[in-house]
């Protein structure tokens, strides 16, 4: 039963994913753009457009070729689609579902996340303090990551997809920032003792 509901989860996700690419409502090619209120449904950046999400809401927002988005709070994205060799930085804001495509690189330092997915040889870096994998936890049982983004806000993201957990990586990784603040407290005592 619980597989039959995974996969049609991921069924009706790619029939969203599908009519996504039908026609978009917002379409920038090139330059520099800002959104930072109403609402679009859906707004595609293509070529080597940048945007800045401050506000309001988008629907979908898909990134092609070699954009770059950067959303802050309160900017709202139903779903980040982050594709080909684009980039999504996510500093704050709210995301519904993100899904990393193609070689994308997304960097997330804060954010309400509900859903992450990726695949392809895409890139997803989030920016933590500590972090918690339940690898079999979550709504369809592929895991539910929880823990604290580095500004001390906590998060809990439902992980979509078997191959989703391989695109994660975790900066710093704690074990490596634990060994570095060690590092600078020897250090400082052996000045001081210096």
């Amino acid at each position: 039963m619980k597989r039959r509901i995974q996969i049609t989860f991921m069924l009706a996700l790619v029939s969203i994913l599908c009519v996504c690419n039908s026609r978009a409502e917002i379409i920038w090619d090139s330059g520099h753009h800002a959104f930072s209120e109403g609402f679009e449904g859906e707004v595609w950046l293509l070529n080597d457009a940048t945007a800045d999400i401050t506000g309001g809401e988008i629907g979908q927002l898909l990134c092609w070729d070699t954009s770059e988005v950067f959303v802050y709070e309160p900017g709202e994205i139903d779903l980040l689609r982050p594709n080909d060799s684009s980039t999504a930085n996510v500093y704050s804001g709210t995301i519904g579902f993100l899904f990393a495509l193609g070689s994308s690189n997304t960097n997330i330092y804060s954010a309400s996340l509900d859903w992450l997915g990726a695949m392809d040889s895409s890139q997803v870096n989030l920016y933590v303090e500590t972090y918690l994998l339940d690898p079999t936890g979550g709504n369809f049982g592929d895991g539910l990551l929880t823990g604290t983004w580095m500004n001390g806000e906590t998060f809990s993201i439902d992980i979509a997809g078997d191959e989703t957990i391989g695109h994660i990586h975790f900066v710093p990784e704690p074990s490596s920032m634990s060994i570095f603040v060690i590092g600078i407290l020897m250090f400082r005592r052996s000045a001081r003792t210096s």
